[in-house]
């Protein structure tokens, strides 16, 4: 029975480990913080790193990259911070109230991000 187990405990300790590294995944997007949208109230994040990617999620902006962030961590909210973020497509019970007087963008609902 010993000898049995000490094989076993190796094999679950080799497959623990190799979980580990897998869930420590590269972030998908790259972004700078651009600061508060007037609109909204919330930060807007300019995509320079995973464009194609981001407009198939929340469709094109029609100026360079540019979206509002829903879910930015506050310590990320710096005019000029460079991140790395995963995003998906925003809920419609995710959404917040706009006054409209301003330019109207896409928004994107930041999943997690760190600073770059």
């Amino acid at each position: 029975m010993k000898k049995a187990t000490i094989p076993l405990l190796i094999l679950c300790l080799l497959f623990s480990a190799c979980q580990k590294e897998e869930s420590s995944a590269e972030y998908a997007f790259e972004a700078k913080v651009l600061g508060r949208n007037l609109d909204c109230g919330l930060y807007e994040i300019k995509i320079v790193k995973g464009l194609p990617q981001a407009e198939e999620i929340a469709g094109p902006t029609g100026d360079e990259g540019i979206y509002v962030a829903k879910n930015l961590p506050s310590q990320l909210e710096t005019i000029g911070l460079k991140i790395l973020l995963d995003v998906r497509e925003i809920q419609n019970n995710e959404l917040t109230p706009c006054t409209t007087l301003g330019i109207s963008r896409p928004w994107l609902y930041v999943v997690r991000a760190t600073k770059n």
